[in-house]
């Protein structure tokens, strides 16, 4: 029998020696800090100050959304398969970055792209570019695991949600594994190996209508479908048909996002890039460019020839294209020595 006369064990002491020694193991063992939790929810996930994702997503080449992690910004998947299709054709290359400028209060954000195994993943926010680069390969990486044997166009709704719900717990992850490595991704972007840009196309328009449209050098693969008398007439042709898909891409961006790209890049190989890039200028005029090589020489090119095209910009377009035939002679004069700018 238990004997009453004993003293019975007091708690408060026990908690006491328990504390004391939990407060000297706190000395010697180091204490595991708690991952941030991530929450795929609101309008952006936070990184650090000045840095931050609103958009994961995926779509097939076939146009077939698989993936999007803020219902916000789902049409950025529509617009990176238009995006994929003038990379491919017409830039002949693999479509990589863009910059958008917000129309409202010019605020940029970058998308960066992978496109593997007939998908594209997509990224956008606020990063450097080796960031975005890992977060799109892990994408890849654990996404293609779930889809592996599958035809990704033809999934059924209950395929769909199954793979939709393992993968936020995936991106979840990833996010987790890019705030802890913080301290090992450089802050610089990629650099360019050229130190020269090259101009193969000139465009001026005025609230979407093409006023100038000028093809310099052969190195863009645009596929006519039918045959022309003369050298000239095919020229045109392709002219005016670069002419309207850019115009389109910007149209298409526009109205969708709000937000003008600044540039669109296109890899063509290690380091080698050409971009569609677009400045706005005043009274409603948009310059735009096909190049090739250095995008950090884009601001020289676009200085000298600014004062060559404030000549037809001072008015608004009435629709007198006399003026705007005669700068374009102009810059077949200014673009016959040379095309690239250092």
């Amino acid at each position: 029998m238990f004997d009453e006369s004993k003293p019975k064990p007091q708690p408060k002491q026990f908690e006491t020696q328990k504390t004391s020694i939990s407060s000297k193991l706190q000395g010697k063992v180091k204490v595991k800090q708690k991952t941030q939790s991530v929450s795929l929810e609101g309008d952006k996930i936070e990184i650090k100050k000045g840095e931050y994702i609103k958009l994961l997503g995926i779509t097939s080449i076939d146009r077939t959304p698989l993936f999007y992690s803020n219902l916000k910004y789902v049409y950025l998947l529509e617009l990176t398969n238009n995006l994929d299709f003038i990379a491919t054709s017409i830039l002949g290359g693999e479509l990589d970055k863009m910059l958008l400028i917000s129309e409202e209060n010019n605020e940029q954000g970058k998308c960066q792209f992978l496109v593997k195994n007939n998908l594209i993943y997509i990224v956008y926010g606020v990063f450097p570019d080796k960031k975005g680069k890992w977060i799109l390969e892990q994408m890849n990486k654990h996404f293609f695991g779930l889809i592996k044997g599958r035809d990704v166009n033809k999934l059924s709704k209950l395929e769909k949600h199954q793979i939709v719900s393992k993968f936020e717990g995936m991106i979840r992850f990833i996010i987790e594994e890019y705030l802890k490595l913080q301290d090992v991704f450089s802050d610089q972007d990629i650099l360019y190996i050229e130190d020269k840009l090259r101009i193969d196309y000139i465009g001026l328009s005025s609230r979407s209508i093409g006023v100038i449209s000028l093809l310099l050098g052969d190195e863009l693969n645009i596929e006519m479908q039918q045959e022309f008398d003369t050298p000239e007439e095919v020229n045109e042709m392709k002219e005016s048909l670069l002419t309207a898909k850019i115009e389109a891409i910007a149209a298409n961006t526009l109205g969708n996002t709000g937000a003008m790209p600044r540039w669109i890049a296109v890899k063509l190989g290690f380091q080698n890039y050409r971009f569609l890039t677009f400045q706005k200028l005043k009274n409603d005029y948009f310059l735009s460019f096909l190049s090739e090589g250095n995008l950090e020489k884009l601001d020289t090119v676009e200085d000298q020839i600014e004062p060559i095209i404030s000549t037809v910009t001072q008015n608004k377009f009435t629709g007198d294209l006399r003026p705007f035939n005669q700068l374009k002679i102009l810059f077949m004069e200014t673009f016959k020595e040379t095309r690239e700018f250092s």
